[in-house]
This record gives C-alpha cells, structure tokens and sequence, in this order.
C-alpha cells in the first residue's frame, strides 16, 4: 500500500515516519537506517564538530541509501550568521539534501536563509503558541509535540490528543505528530486526526542502531508506562521552568530491542492490517485533504 501524504509529498519519503534528532549522539547510522527503510532519516547537526565530520556524515548516509533524509539543527538561542550553521546549510546545498528540522526560538533567519538554497523547513515545537509563531516565521511544516513525549518538556504543553484537534483548527500549514507514538495504533490515530506525518525518537532509540548504550536501551524496554514515577518524570512538572525527560511514554510499550527496519516496518504492517479489517483496501491510501 501506498502511503501519501503531504509530508510523504513534500519530503519524498515512502512513509510518514521522521526519526527524531538525538542530542549528544551520533545518529549517523540510524538515520540512514531509518531512510533506508522508507521512513525519513534526520541527521543531529550539533553533534559535530567541524565542517570535516558533519560532511562525512552526510556522505556515509548518501553511500548506505539514495533515500532522503534531512538534518535537524537546535540551539539554545539566536542562531547568528558567525554560527558554523550557517556553514553547514551551504554544505547540505552542496550535497543535494533538501529538508532541515529546527528547533530553537530564534530561528527565524536561519530557517529563511536554508529557503532561499529552496530546501523544506520544518520547525519543531511543544505548544501551540510557538507552533504559530513557526507559521508566522515561515515554516513549510510544524512538528508537535505533546506532553507525553520526552526530550526538552516545557510546562505548557498539552496532550498529544489536544494538540491535534487543536491544530486542525489553528494551522493552516502541514504537521506533524510527536509524543509518545511508537506503534502503528499510534502512527494511524495520528493521521486520522489530521498529523501529515509522525516524528518518533524515544522509539528509535532502543533499535538496534541507536547510538545510545545498552543500559539506557534496556531502561527503555524495562519501563512501565504506569510507574507514578515514571509518569511524573515525563508529565508532571514541579516549576514552570523546562526540564528534560530522557524517555517518552512510548516506552511503556516498547518490549525488545529490533531493527529500525523492523521498527518501520512492524508499525506499517500494524496500521495496514488495522485499515484492513475495517475495510480500507487498495494500493494506496491518501491522507492528503
């Protein structure tokens, strides 16, 4: 079955499936894993350190598949035309890769600058106000991310599920669904609600290729989704400052250590047998409105 949606148009990916990026951590071969597999790879800027590596890294996911991937750039600030960013959108152009993630909150002028090399920019949020704000700034595509997903939490967000009926009223551009999601009861449900794609990260990091180590992956197929402790790592907040989550709530449901082939492949599989029973058939299914 084909997969078509705006992102899987815009992107050119098979699947509505984006790999999160991975802070601190060379996801160099899982982005390519996951590209590979017909989702769409992200590559994690900041992990690298010179103009050197960063060109490596992209020429070694180019050498293992000529599917697309992108590259996700975060920052804590500003970006500022001095940044080595800057150097690395010139290098990307160079390298024919065609879609940036960022995730930052002034972006404004970068996300315009990878534009004008007439690249996909998709901004990547966790509430509904700065979703707008990347509207405003230009963004081809939003990624949001609910309360139930991990990385960087901030004390306003909401759940997955408000996040999408909201967004269906409130962006007039494509986006994308975060948090939580790791199956393709939750890949489907996503798209339903109006999601053009789906960006998982804590899913990905206990694959096989995932850059992280083996007790961490082993954390995440341990986990227990209705631990109070755990819930109150990922949901509660005690202050309204942001504070970081390791895992999202999708590892509660994460058993074994499997391929990113096998990732991708099990929540398609999942989400086609689903379509499937309720009588949706043919060669194609179509979630672009």
């Amino acid at each position: 079955m084909k997969w078509k949606t705006k992102i899987t148009e815009m992107l050119g990916c098979k699947y509505p499936i984006i790999l999160g990026a991975f802070a601190r951590h060379d996801d160099t071969e899982l982005a390519a894993a996951v590209s590979k597999a017909g989702g769409f790879g992200i590559l994690t800027a900041s992990y690298f350190k010179s103009e050197d590596d960063f060109r490596d890294a992209i020429l070694k996911i180019k050498n293992i598949t000529n599917n697309p991937f992108g590259v996700n750039f975060t920052a804590p600030g500003k970006i500022e035309l001095t940044h080595p960013f800057y150097r690395y959108l010139e290098i990307l152009n160079e390298e024919g890769v065609k879609t940036i993630i960022t995730a930052a909150g002034r972006i404004e002028a970068f996300g315009k600058e990878s534009r004008e090399y007439g690249m996909n920019w998709i901004h990547k949020v966790t509430t509904m106000k700065h979703a707008l704000s990347g509207v405003k700034m230009g963004a081809d595509a939003i990624i949001l991310t609910g309360l139930e997903g991990g990385g960087l939490k901030n004390p306003k967000q909401n759940t997955f599920l408000i996040n999408m009926v909201n967004a269906n009223r409130l962006i007039n551009i494509p986006f994308i669904a975060s948090g939580g999601i790791s199956d393709g009861k939750g890949f489907l449900a996503s798209l339903i609600l109006g999601a053009q794609a789906v960006h998982l990260c804590t899913a990905f990091l206990a694959t096989k290729e995932s850059p992280i180590d083996n007790n961490w992956k082993q954390n995440i197929i341990e986990a227990d989704s209705f631990d109070p402790k755990m819930i109150k790592s990922v949901c509660h907040f005690e202050s309204d400052r942001p504070k970081m989550s390791p895992i999202s709530m999708a590892a509660g449901i994460i058993n074994k250590i499997i391929s990113a082939e096998d990732l991708v492949k099990n929540i398609i599989n999942e989400a086609e047998e689903i379509l499937k029973t309720i009588g949706i058939q043919g060669d194609e299914i179509n979630f672009i409105s």
